[in-house]
């Protein structure tokens, strides 16, 4: 039964990039993030059952997936980009934007969204891919033995190293604060969504505990991608500036934005000290022992 919990979850990750795969070729943007986020499922799944598959299998797969999200990565995070900095500029006053800073961020965006959309069609077209799928139903078939207390071991190990990862950016960020220590936040959002993913995977047997657990992890993960988000949208607004700068227009908005996205970084965090308690609860977690 453990081992069956394993099995289900990732044929339905298999299931997604299959079923996903033809609106990715178009660039449709629920296709393209569904499939992201079941090729970060596998992954992290692979990771934190390590031990179900055959070591060096496993790791292949792991690389190629990541091969794959990376094709993905650049249509994704290009559309994100492009809506949030719609919104961004539209909630200026008029007399702020100064300059076509809008057509500026869609122009540059579209580009970068065009480019990813033909390598991800041709990445879906080749024979990397292919291999990748036939190893990937391989993998759905069978695993090692395992055991209920083995599966919440390794779930309850994933929880905990998102805990410490996050209690080290947060106690560093007090002293010195910088690109560095937010690097870290966004470490430990990864965590936890690695530990949120485990959790999923016992979901079915554990019951309500689990999808409590979940829901609390997703809620502390939103608020470290909140902070993640303002500080990505912040340099693509400096690439935009130095760009603006050099054709010799007005960069005074791309300012104003930066300022905003990064005073909107530091005021996610305030709900993060909530956030980590509620997912902190024994409430949540006993059923992890």
């Amino acid at each position: 039964m453990p081992t069956n919990l394993v099995l289900q979850y990732v044929r339905a990750q298999r299931d997604t990039i299959r079923w996903t795969e033809a609106g990715a070729r178009r660039g449709d943007a629920e296709a393209v993030h569904d499939m992201r986020v079941a090729i970060r499922r596998l992954r992290s799944t692979l990771r934190t059952f390590r031990g179900l598959w055959e070591a060096e299998r496993a790791e292949w797969l792991r690389t190629e997936l990541k091969w794959l999200a990376d094709q993905l990565g650049p249509v994704r995070d290009g559309q994100v980009m492009s809506e949030r900095l719609a919104s961004a500029v539209e909630a200026e006053p008029a007399e702020l934007v100064r300059g076509p800073i809008a057509d500026r961020l869609r122009e540059g965006l579209g580009d970068r969204i065009a480019e990813g959309r033909a390598g991800l069609r041709g990445a879906l077209d080749g024979e990397r891919y292919r291999v990748l799928l036939g190893r990937l139903n391989a993998l759905v078939v069978t695993t090692n033995g395992s055991s209920s207390s083995w599966l919440r071991k390794r779930t309850r190990k994933a929880v905990r190293r998102a805990d410490r990862m996050l209690a080290d950016a947060v106690r560093d960020r007090r002293t010195t604060p910088g690109p560095e220590t937010d690097t870290r936040l966004h470490d430990a959002r990864k965590a936890y969504k690695r530990a949120r993913y485990a959790v999923e995977v016992t979901r079915p047997a554990a019951g309500r505990p689990a999808r409590r657990l979940a829901k609390r992890l997703t809620a502390l993960q939103d608020v470290l991608g909140a902070h993640q988000d303002s500080a990505i949208t912040g340099s693509v607004l400096l690439e935009a500036a130095g760009a603006a700068t050099a054709r010799g227009e007005e960069t005074f908005t791309y300012g104003l934005l930066h300022a905003r996205q990064a005073d909107a970084g530091e005021r996610a965090l305030d709900a993060l000290p909530a956030a980590r308690h509620r997912a902190g609860k024994s409430s949540a977690r006993s059923w992890l022992k």
